[in-house]
């Protein structure tokens, strides 16, 4: 609401300077897409501030009229942001009951796939929705006090923990899965309601061995987790967020593909504001909104989808806007239709771009000749069409011209740096230099996921680029994995107490640093260098499966 208000604000004050207003939304889209790949919001990113931007610049040229528009915009942005947070009022913890129901889902089916080969893609799908609802429940400062659900919400996650890593330890010692009872139970806390609700776990047998005992238990504990006994093991383990200056501070890094994204992101959109002022194009701002919707595309290949899905949608729109417009609609008719269209745009929006902008197009054709009191059909037709045609190939060559390989070169790097990040974090939790629980992420804990985040973000977007090597990123793969595991695996030993962690000796230290930076480098030169032999590892026997696996993983994809 603030930032589309003050969009329309710079576009007005700034719309008889079309170079300045150019650089400006450059600067605006740049700085929008960092702040949007930095927190990982969803959403279109810069595309509604480029907007708002581009319709205040385009408007007759009143300087003076800048804060009256900001301040209508800021209006209808209160009101549209009270509707979209009126559901707080029935629902205020909505998200956080989707994210439970959804990691149980998969901690059952996680339970299913024990000793088959679905286990470790089961075991990562598990993880991911772990580590995507920790956000939910990590500590804030609460303006209100919190609720009985969110705090038993909060022990589901925890107590979620738990029934993972034991699950994770039969994998190891039994590799078949445990009784089906035992899954049963675990998918039922999904489809529980989380005000009230009682699980059925009668029917669970406690075996007589110990590790059959730790699983059952962490799975019994559910039923008084939902009927709001507090457990005294886990009630004070509570998670921390990561502090925004450490997130920006993160990606403003000259190998975050976030800040290169932004930046160049920032540089495409001022070229082409720059080129439609230099041809004088009709509504010219057009050009570089478009440019901007086609570069959301986070890869190649979804920006080309995206140019042309763009074009062939805004041709269609076209002719059903003309079919209109050639009747002369006046007053009644045009709202009924603009409300008509806007209702199926955002009905299909997350369909399929095509169908989106065929009720997009038409729509700001309409309002454009409303306001404007012209109706000549081709006049708006043959604008609309030329612009949006020049943005989406501006936006498309320059995503080809700037990084179109650039994700999948800086991988082996990422990797590197993603191994040494872990290699800091262990020598910390391990040698007695945290004796209790972090009351706060450690410098190396941030630095871990922040590295790790930065390595998966361009795995995915290498995925996507025009040429790509599929053979190599498929091979690569099972190590970005085993890396999100040790992750998970220390970031859980980093909430323990410092009397829970086991002690590493000098030389077991000294030999798995050694180890970690072999590993590094034999990631980031991407060739296999002599490893040396990881030490016992006694008392994280978790920690040095991890490892092992990792290790099996990188000499797997390196040997191929």
């Amino acid at each position: 609401m603030l930032g589309i208000a003050f969009s329309v604000f710079c576009g007005s004050l700034l719309s008889t300077y079309p170079v300045l207003s150019g650089f400006v939304m450059g600067l605006i889209g740049a700085v929008v897409t960092f702040v949007f790949g930095a927190l990982k919001f969803k959403g279109p990113a810069a595309l509604f501030f480029v907007l708002s931007f581009a319709i205040a610049s385009g408007t007759p040229h009143t300087p003076s009229e800048a804060a009256i528009r900001g301040t209508l915009v800021l209006l209808g942005g209160a009101l549209a942001w009270l509707i979209a947070m009126a559901g707080w009022l029935t629902r205020p913890h909505g998200p956080e009951m989707q994210a439970i129901r959804r990691i149980y889902a998969q901690l059952a089916d996680m339970m299913e796939a024990v000793g088959t080969r679905d286990y470790e893609k089961a075991r990562h799908e598990t993880l991911i929705a772990m580590l995507e609802g920790e956000p939910m429940f990590a500590v804030r400062r609460h303006v209100w006090k919190e609720t009985e659900l969110i705090r038993r919400l909060e022990r589901l996650f925890n107590q979620a923990h738990v029934i993972y890593q034991e699950t994770d330890t039969w994998q190891l010692q039994r590799k078949e899965p445990p009784p089906d009872t035992v899954s049963s139970v675990v998918r039922s806390v999904s489809g529980l309601g989380t005000e009230t609700g009682k699980l059925r776990t009668e029917g669970l047998m406690v075996p007589d061995d110990a590790q059959s005992h730790a699983l059952l238990q962490s799975v019994l504990g559910l039923s008084a987790t939902l009927e709001g006994v507090p457990d005294g093991g886990r009630e004070g383990e509570r998670m921390t967020g990561t502090p925004l200056q450490s997130i920006f501070l993160e990606a403003f890094d000259k190998n975050s593909l976030v800040f290169l994204l932004s930046l160049r992101f920032g540089i495409i959109l001022t070229f082409a504001a720059l080129a439609a002022h230099a041809f004088n194009l009709n509504r010219s701002y057009w050009v570089p909104l478009s440019c901007a919707a086609v570069m959301l595309g986070s890869t190649v290949i979804a920006t080309f989808h995206r140019a042309i899905q763009r074009s062939l949608g805004t041709m269609i729109g076209i002719l059903a806007a003309s079919a209109i417009l050639w009747a002369h609609p006046q007053g009644i008719v045009i709202s009924l239709a603009i409300m008509l269209f806007s209702f199926f745009a955002e009905l299909l929006i997350v369909r399929n771009y095509t169908l989106t902008m065929m009720f997009v197009t038409p729509n700001a054709l309409l309002m454009a000749a409303a306001g404007s009191h012209i109706v000549h059909v081709g006049y708006f037709a043959g604008t609309r069409m030329a612009d949006v045609v020049t943005g989406s190939l501006i936006g498309l060559a320059g995503v080809l011209i700037l990084g179109r390989t650039s994700a999948s070169s800086r991988i082996p790097y990422l990797m590197g740096r993603a191994i040494r990040s872990q290699s800091q974090l262990l020598a910390v939790l391990f040698t007695g230099q945290i004796e209790t629980g972090l009351p706060v992420e450690s410098r190396e804990q941030r630095s871990m996921k922040t590295r790790l985040a930065n390595l998966t973000t361009v795995y995915a977007t290498a995925l996507g680029e025009l040429p790509r090597n599929e053979e190599e990123l498929q091979r690569l793969l099972p190590v970005v994995w085993a890396l999100e595991q040790i992750a998970y695996l220390l970031n859980s030993y980093s909430r323990s107490e410092g009397e829970e962690r086991p002690g590493l000796s000098d030389p077991e230290l000294a030999c798995l640093l050694l180890w970690f930076e072999k590993m590094a480098q034999s990631a980031d030169r991407q060739r296999l260098l002599p490893i040396p032999e990881l030490p016992g590892l006694e008392g994280i026997p978790k920690v040095r499966h991890e490892l092992s696996w990792m290790q099996t993983a990188l000499e797997k994809s390196l040997a191929s």
